[in-house]
C-alpha cells in the first residue's frame, strides 16, 4: 500500500491539534494506510504531554501576545509553531521489537535525508533533537498507542525566533545537551530556501525510509468528524491545556468516537 500524504492544515491551532490524534486514532481502525501529513500552524506554544505549563512557558508574554498555548498528546518538550515553522506527522502500523528505537533510530532518518536532500547534514542529539551545525533545526515527539506508531515533528524554517525564546522557558537544571535550546532556522544555512523545497525533501525523505509509494489524498469525513469531537472535548479546553496532569472525560471521548 502507498504512503498516503496530506497537506492537510486548519487555520485553527486547537483543531490542527485535535487532528495530529486522529491521523493515530484512523489508523488503529484501519481507516487509513499508512500517512505522512506535513502542515503548518499559526502562532501557537505547543505544550508536552507531560510537562507543567509554568515550568515551560512565559505565560505572562503569552497573554499579552494573546497566543494560544495547546498541549499535544504525545511526550517531549514544549515547542513554538508560527507560519515559519513547518510540521510533519507520521502514523504507521509496523511489529518491531523495539518500537521507540524504530520511532527515533529508523523512522526519523526521513527527516536527516530530507536535509541532505537540501544540501545539509543534519544529525541527531538527546535522542530527538535534529540538529546541523550544533543548533537545533528541530525537535520531535513520538507515541506508541492504540496499536500504531506516531512521530512528529517540526522544522524551523524561517520561524521568529525571538518570539520564541520569549514565549518558552530554559530550565534553569537539566541532564541533556543544551544544544536542545539553541535554535536555527534552515535559512540559516540555506539562503533562499523555499518552504515548497522542504516540503517535497520532506515526503522524499520518508519515502525511501519506509520504501513505499506515494499517494496524495484528503482527510476523510470520518477524520473530520473524530478531530472535531477531539477538538470539542479535549484540546479547546483549559482543563486540558492548563492543568498537570491534563483533565478530560477519556471515556466519554472514546465511546464519542467508537460511534463515528
Amino acid at each position: 500500500m502507498p504512503l498516503r500524504i496530506l497537506i492537510t492544515e486548519f487555520s485553527d491551532p486547537y483543531l490542527n491539534l485535535a487532528f495530529e490524534e486522529t491521523l493515530a486514532r484512523v489508523r488503529a481502525k484501519d481507516l487509513i494506510g499508512d500517512t505522512l501529513r506535513i502542515w503548518r500552524n499559526e502562532e501557537s506554544v505547543i505544550l508536552g504531554r507531560f510537562r507543567k505549563v509554568e515550568e515551560d512557558v512565559n505565560l505572562k508574554n503569552l497573554k499579552r501576545f494573546k497566543v494560544p498555548l495547546i498541549r499535544r498528546f504525545t511526550g517531549g518538550g514544549t515547542v513554538y509553531h508560527d507560519k515559519g515553522c513547518l510540521n510533519y506527522s507520521l502514523v504507521i502500523k509496523r511489529d518491531v521489537n523495539y518500537p521507540l528505537e524504530y520511532l527515533y533510530g529508523v523512522l526519523l532518518r526521513g527527516t536527516l535525508l530530507a536535509l541532505k536532500k537540501l544540501g545539509l547534514r543534519g544529525y541527531l542529539k538527546n535522542t530527538n533533537d535534529v540538529v546541523v551545525n550544533e543548533r537545533k533545526v528541530s525537535g520531535t515527539a513520538a507515541s506508541i498507542r492504540w496499536g500504531v506508531l506516531f512521530l512528529h515533528g517540526s522544522l524551523l524554517i524561517n520561524s521568529d525566533l525571538l518570539r520564541l525564546y520569549s514565549f518558552l522557558k530554559i530550565p534553569k537544571w537539566h541532564n541533556f545537551d543544551p544544544v536542545k535550546y539553541r535554535v536555527a532556522n534552515l535559512s540559516t544555512f540555506v539562503k533562499g530556501i523555499k518552504m515548497e523545497d522542504v516540503v517535497n525533501a520532506l515526503i522524499w525523505g520518508y519515502s525511501r525510509v519506509l520504501l513505499e509509494d506515494l499517494t496524495f489524498d484528503d482527510p476523510l469525513k470520518e477524520e473530520l468528524k473524530i478531530a472535531k469531537i477531539l477538538y470539542e472535548e479535549r484540546y479547546s479546553k483549559k482543563e486540558w491545556n492548563l492543568n498537570y496532569p491534563p483533565r478530560v472525560n477519556e471515556r466519554e471521548i472514546n465511546e464519542k468516537i467508537e460511534k463515528v
